[in-house]
């Protein structure tokens, strides 16, 4: 297989001093993400949302999952990736989870929590993988390879180790990434039966 074109760039494991970089760059790189426009309708009110958001869910990263940026100082952060190691189950959440989530989301609870329970639902728990759940660039930065920079470099990890891996892309420019990575789809499933489509991948480790 071709390897993807990338381009040089600093990668390291994340430390809670980038926390607030982190949690701005995922705002940043998913304000006008595919999923946005039906989690929250209105621009504005969606950025207000999201920072607090992704705070939420950068906390539950750095407690529980392997995140690994690339960038040159906590305030100078380009790309993000957040993986968790699945054996059995999903992995922990941050505390008071569905407490803070309603806080924070307000009228759109119900679409945040749609959108939980149908990953939950599809989400391959019995078998062991790492599951890449966020993969961030901030958009000033994209096109540059960046997120191939990140996947390559954590997929060389889980061949090591003979890891597979999975995720769920939200649009066909992404799959058509992660696809070019190794990434095998699955079948496709709508967010709360009529919202946007997820597109599952599977990428079993490469020998």
């Amino acid at each position: 297989m071709t390897q993807p074109h990338t381009t040089s760039a600093a990668i390291r494991s994340a430390t809670y001093d980038d926390a607030p970089a982190m949690a701005e760059l995922l705002v940043e790189a998913f304000l006008h993400g595919d999923l946005g426009p039906w989690l929250i309708p209105h621009l504005h009110t969606r950025a207000r949302v999201y920072r607090p958001y992704f705070a939420l869910l950068t906390e539950q990263a750095l407690d529980h999952g392997h995140v690994q940026i690339s960038g040159d100082a906590s305030t100078d952060l380009v790309a993000v990736a957040i993986w968790y190691p699945i054996a059995g189950g999903p992995p922990p959440v941050a505390a008071d989870y569905d407490t803070r989530l309603a806080d924070i989301t307000g009228q759109y609870q119900h679409r945040f929590v749609a959108l939980d329970d149908v990953m939950h639902r599809h989400h391959p728990y019995d078998a062991w993988h790492h599951y890449l759940a966020f993969l961030a660039v901030h958009p000033d930065r994209q096109h540059h390879g960046l997120g191939s920079t990140l996947l390559a470099h954590h997929h060389a990890e889980l061949d090591a180790t003979g890891t597979p891996s999975y995720l769920e892309a939200t649009g066909s420019r992404n799959a058509r990434l992660y696809a070019r990575h190794g990434y095998r789809p699955r079948a496709s499933y709508r967010i709360g039966g009529d919202g946007p489509a997820l597109h599952p991948m599977w990428r079993p480790p490469a020998t």
